[in-house]
C-alpha cells in the first residue's frame, strides 16, 4: 500500500512538474512572441521615419526574441505536447509561428534593411545607377525566399481548431506573410526588368502605352495615349507623345492576326490602334502595337512596348507626391476619379487628350528628375506588377527570355504541366467610357477529380454601380450614345473565357438560362469562348459554366482576370480536388 501511495505521489508530483514546466515554457514563449511582434511594429515605424539606428536595433531585438521562441518550441518536450488532446494543435501552431518568425528574422529583415539603405544612392540627378540597382537583386531575392519559406511553414497548419485569440492572430500572420511574399516576388520581377528598361545594356526605345480603364480592355484599358521613351544607361527621356488618333485605321487587319484571334477578339484587334490589347496575352498585343508603330513611324524602330494603367499611376504618385497639371492637383487618392470620370465633363475630345498627354508628361518628368521617395516608387511598380497593371514586352530575344514567366511579362499561359489555368478577359463592346462604373468578380472551384482530370465550376459576376437613368445624364461620349446596340446608360461587355490547356468548356448559363453551345476556339492550346453580356441595371449578371482540366492537371489551379478599375490582385488560386 505504501509503495502504491509513493507511486501515486510520484506521478502527481511529475504531472504537477510537467504542468508547471509547460506553463513556464508557454509563458516564456508567449512573452518572446509579444516582444517579436512589438519589434516588427518598431521596424515598420523606423522604415517610415527613415531611422536606420532604430530599425537596426528593432531587427536585432526581433532576431533575439524569435530565436528564443524557436529554441523553446523546437525541443522534444514541446514537440511531444503537439500530440496532447485539446491543446495539441494550438501547441503546434505556436511552434510554427516561432519557426516562421525566426526564419524571417535571420534571412529576410537584414537583406531588406540593406536594400533600403542602398535605394537612396540608386537615384541621383534624374538618373538611375543601373549597376547599383542590379546589386539589389540578390538581397531582394534572399528576402523573397525567406518570406516564401516562412509562409510555407505556417500555411500548411490547419488553424480551424485553434483557441479564439490564437486563431485570429495566426490567420492574420499567415495573411500578412503570404502577401509580403507575393509583394517581394513582384519587387524581384520589377528589379530584374528595370535595368533593361533603363537602357543598362545599351540605348533603347520603347513605346509606352497608357491604358484608360474607363474603357476596359483585356489587359486593363483602352490605349488612348502613348509616348516614345528613350533609355540610355539609367537615363529616361520622353521623345514623342500622342494619342490613338495619330494612327491609321486599316480596312484589313495588320499584325498577322490569326484566325483564332479574329474569332475570339474580332479583326478590330489589327485595325485600330485602340484594340491590340483585346487579347490578354500582352507579348502578342505588343507585336500588334509594333505593327501599327512601324507603319506610322518606319524611321523610329522600337525595342519593346511598356504599358501602365491609370490605377498604376496612382501608385506611382505615392512616390512623387502631388503633381500640378494645368488647373488639376493630382494625388494618389484622386487621380483615378479625375482621369476616368471627371475629365469627361470636358466635351471636346482634343482637350481631353491634352489632359492625358500633360498628365503623362508631368508624372514622367517628376519621376525622372525630382523623385522624392525611391522606395515608394519601387513599391508602386511592384504593386502595379503584381496586379497586372505594369507590363513590358521586349523584341530582343535574349531580353524577352529574361522577362518570360515573370508577372511583368503578362503572358497568357499555355501548358503549365500539372497546374490548371483559367483566364477571364473582358473587353468593352459599347464604345463608351462606362467601364469606370463596371464591377466584376470571378471564382473557380474544383468539384471532383477522376482519372487525373478535374471538373471545375466557375462564375463571373458583373454589375454597374450607376443606374441607367442616372447614366443617361452623362455626356454621350461616356455612355457611347447607343450606336453599339446598348441603350445609353447600359453597356455591352465581351467576356472571354479561356479554359485550362487541353481541357474543355460546357454548360454555359447567363442568369440561369442556357446560352446554347458557344463557338469554342482553340487558343494557345486552350479552349476559349466569347460571351456578349448586356448590363442594363444595378442588378448582378451571373455567368456560370463548367470546365474540365487537361489530363494530369491534378494540382491547385490559378485564375487570372482583367485588372479592375479598383485596386487589388487580379490573380486567385483554387484548391485541387485530386
Amino acid at each position: 500500500m505504501l509503495t502504491r501511495r509513493r507511486v501515486v505521489s510520484a506521478v502527481v508530483v511529475f504531472l504537477l512538474a510537467a504542468v508547471a514546466w509547460t506553463a513556464w515554457l508557454a509563458f516564456q514563449t508567449a512573452r518572446d512572441l509579444r516582444t517579436a511582434e512589438r519589434a516588427v511594429d518598431r521596424i515598420r515605424a523606423a522604415i517610415a521615419t527613415d531611422d536606420i539606428a532604430a530599425r537596426t536595433e528593432a531587427i536585432e531585438d526581433l532576431a533575439e526574441a524569435s530565436r528564443k521562441a524557436k529554441a523553446r518550441t523546437a525541443g522534444v518536450w514541446w514537440s511531444g505536447l503537439t500530440w496532447a488532446p485539446m491543446i495539441g494543435d494550438d501547441i503546434g501552431g505556436v511552434k510554427d509561428l516561432s519557426e516562421s518568425l525566426d526564419l524571417l528574422a535571420r534571412r529576410a529583415f537584414v537583406p531588406l534593411g540593406d536594400t533600403l539603405d542602398s535605394l537612396d544612392s540608386v537615384v541621383a540627378g534624374g538618373r538611375v545607377d543601373v549597376d547599383r540597382l542590379e546589386a539589389l537583386t540578390p538581397r531582394v531575392s534572399a528576402a523573397h525566399a525567406a518570406f516564401e519559406g516562412a509562409a510555407q511553414v505556417v500555411g500548411e497548419r490547419d488553424s480551424s481548431g485553434f483557441a479564439g485569440p490564437l486563431k485570429s492572430r495566426f490567420r492574420e500572420y499567415v495573411s500578412e506573410v503570404s502577401k509580403a511574399a507575393a509583394d517581394l516576388s513582384s519587387a524581384e520581377d520589377a528589379i530584374a526588368v528595370l535595368p533593361t528598361l533603363l537602357g543598362g545594356d545599351g540605348p533603347r526605345q520603347y513605346l509606352f502605352v497608357f491604358e484608360n480603364n474607363a474603357e476596359i480592355r483585356a489587359t486593363g484599358g483602352l490605349p488612348g495615349s502613348w509616348a516614345l521613351v528613350k533609355a540610355n544607361d539609367g537615363q529616361l527621356t520622353m521623345a514623342k507623345q500622342g494619342n490613338a488618333a495619330d494612327f491609321d485605321v486599316y480596312t484589313e487587319p495588320i499584325g498577322g492576326i490569326t484566325v483564332a484571334e479574329a474569332d475570339l477578339f474580332g479583326k478590330e484587334m489589327g485595325r485600330f490602334f485602340q484594340d491590340p490589347n483585346f487579347t490578354p496575352d500582352f507579348p502578342r498585343a505588343a507585336q500588334v502595337f509594333d505593327a501599327f508603330w512601324t507603319r506610322q513611324f518606319p524611321r523610329l524602330p522600337i525595342d519593346g512596348v511598356v504599358s501602365v494603367d491609370t490605377i498604376a499611376l496612382s501608385y506611382l504618385l505615392e512616390a512623387t507626391g502631388p503633381v500640378q497639371v494645368q488647373d488639376l492637383t493630382l494625388t494618389s487618392s484622386n487621380v483615378v476619379d479625375s482621369l476616368l470620370r471627371d475629365v469627361y465633363e470636358e466635351p471636346v475630345t482634343a482637350k481631353q487628350n491634352e489632359v492625358f498627354r500633360n498628365v503623362a508628361r508631368t508624372i514622367f518628368d517628376t519621376i525622372t528628375t525630382d523623385l522624392e521617395d525611391p522606395l515608394e516608387l519601387l513599391t508602386g511598380i511592384a504593386r502595379a506588377t503584381s496586379e497586372g497593371r505594369f507590363r513590358m514586352a521586349a523584341f530582343d530575344q535574349e531580353v524577352n527570355e529574361r522577362l518570360s514567366e515573370t508577372r511583368v511579362a503578362g503572358e497568357l499561359s499555355g501548358d503549365l504541366g500539372k497546374v490548371p489555368s483559367v483566364d477571364i478577359a473582358l473587353n468593352d463592346a459599347t464604345a463608351s467610357k462606362m467601364s469606370y462604373y463596371l464591377r466584376y468578380r470571378s471564382e473557380v472551384q474544383s468539384l471532383s477529380c477522376s482519372g487525373e482530370v478535374q471538373r471545375l465550376a466557375a462564375t463571373v459576376t458583373l454589375s454597374q454601380i450607376i443606374s441607367p437613368s442616372e447614366a443617361r445624364s452623362l455626356p454621350p461620349y461616356v455612355t457611347g450614345g447607343g450606336p453599339a446596340g446598348a441603350n445609353p446608360g447600359s453597356q455591352f461587355v465581351r467576356v472571354h473565357v479561356i479554359a485550362p490547356f487541353a481541357g474543355s468548356i460546357g454548360d454555359v448559363k447567363i442568369d440561369g438560362a442556357s446560352v446554347g453551345t458557344p463557338q469554342v476556339v482553340t487558343f494557345n492550346g486552350r479552349p476559349a469562348i466569347t460571351l456578349a453580356v448586356l448590363i442594363d441595371s444595378l442588378q448582378d449578371v451571373l455567368i456560370t459554366f463548367e470546365m474540365e482540366t487537361g489530363p494530369g492537371q491534378t494540382q491547385d489551379g490559378v485564375l487570372e482576370s482583367t485588372p479592375s478599375v479598383l485596386p487589388g490582385e487580379n490573380v486567385k488560386y483554387f484548391s485541387s480536388s485530386c
